[in-house]
């Protein structure tokens, strides 16, 4: 598949390019992942079994993908904080205009992006989804366990947590209520209809 060049750098700037996985060279496993779905977490866990750093648009990768998904609603809210955090840290809500600006345009960066975006190209038939929620890193454990042993990864603490940072919950707060408020909440639903249909679509590892 030919990928325009354009839209794999849509968010180089700030950090993240369209089609980034884990893999091994030698193994059928990859791992795509996707900003504020646990990928800080993940990542050095598989690079605990060598697991290295690929694209696959670029590196004509066709393996079957792990892959995790997050509610929309949550996700970006974790990615609203994290935006606002990196790069406007002393911006303030103190307007409504300024608030329907930002829930009238919903992206920023890759960590306020749709998540099928991140997916685009892969067979969804051919991944193994993990729902990021409580459960994640036990799930995560018991599925890397089928293919490395025993491990120790349901213990991990998580990484990047809106609560552990008072400047991160800040701006969490602040969406949070006014989220509230139905037309705002229509707003991030209604944006991210993509990625409700993909996840009400898949089976997640672990919930059979």
């Amino acid at each position: 598949m030919i990928v325009d060049a354009g839209f794999l750098t849509e968010w180089k700037n700030t950090g993240h390019r369209y089609g980034e996985c884990m893999s091994t060279a030698d193994g059928d496993l990859m791992y795509v992942y996707i900003p504020k779905n646990a990928s800080s977490w993940t990542k050095p866990n598989l690079q605990d079994w060598g697991w290295e750093f690929y694209n696959y648009h670029t590196d004509a990768l066709n393996k079957h993908a792990i892959v995790a998904l997050r509610d929309p609603v949550d996700r970006w809210l974790s990615g609203i904080a994290e935006c606002m955090f990196l790069y406007h840290p002393t911006f303030g809500f103190h307007d409504r205009e300024t608030v329907d600006l930002v829930f009238d345009r919903v992206v920023f960066d890759d960590h306020t992006e749709k998540q099928v975006k991140f997916l685009h190209g892969l067979d969804t038939d051919n991944c193994t989804f993990l729902l990021c929620d409580q459960n994640y890193s036990k799930n995560f454990a018991d599925l890397i366990a089928k293919y490395y042993g025993a491990n120790r990864y349901a213990t991990y603490e998580p990484q990047h947590v809106s609560e552990r940072s008072p400047e991160r919950k800040r701006f969490k707060e602040i969406f949070q209520h006014y989220l509230l408020e139905s037309k705002y909440l229509t707003q991030i639903q209604n944006y991210f209809e993509e990625d409700y249909k993909l996840i009400n679509s898949v089976q997640f590892y672990g919930t059979r």
